[in-house]
């Protein structure tokens, strides 16, 4: 797998996220443990359904300030690769739901918006996060 180091482009629906500072993507599940009744320590442990979460920075906030919570498009940011010889990669989120907007005001820095999102399947059996070379 190769390194990316710089993302050109953030978009969510038809909304572009200028300036990106940066995005992480994570992919979680709840563990559910269990154990009898006399048990003091779990007996077994199972997971949840997995969620796929995208935790993105931009510069500015005037952009984060026109979005609503509870909003479902599609996220999808290009990012580039750190070596030459290797394509872009398009990432992609379908049914990204806007979880949380929390905008950051610091005293020597210029203001950071920092978004939320938690994708969702169409079906229950097919991936929401997508990743493809750019051509």
């Amino acid at each position: 797998m190769g390194r990316y180091t710089r993302i050109q482009s953030i978009i969510f629906g038809q909304t572009p996220l200028p300036l990106p500072l940066s995005v992480r993507l994570s992919r979680r599940a709840e563990a559910l443990s269990a154990g009898g009744d006399d048990d003091a320590f779990a007996t077994s442990v199972q997971i949840g359904r997995p969620v796929v979460l995208a935790d993105v920075r931009i510069r500015g906030t005037a952009t984060a300030e026109e979005l609503s919570l509870g909003q479902i498009e599609t996220l999808s940011f290009t990012v580039a690769p750190a070596e030459s010889g290797q394509s872009a990669r398009q990432i992609t989120l379908a049914q990204a739901v806007l979880v949380a907007i929390e905008l950051i005001y610091e005293q020597a820095t210029m203001t950071v918006a920092r978004l939320q999102f938690v994708a969702e399947a169409q079906v229950g059996t097919t991936d929401p996060f997508s990743a493809e070379a750019e051509e």
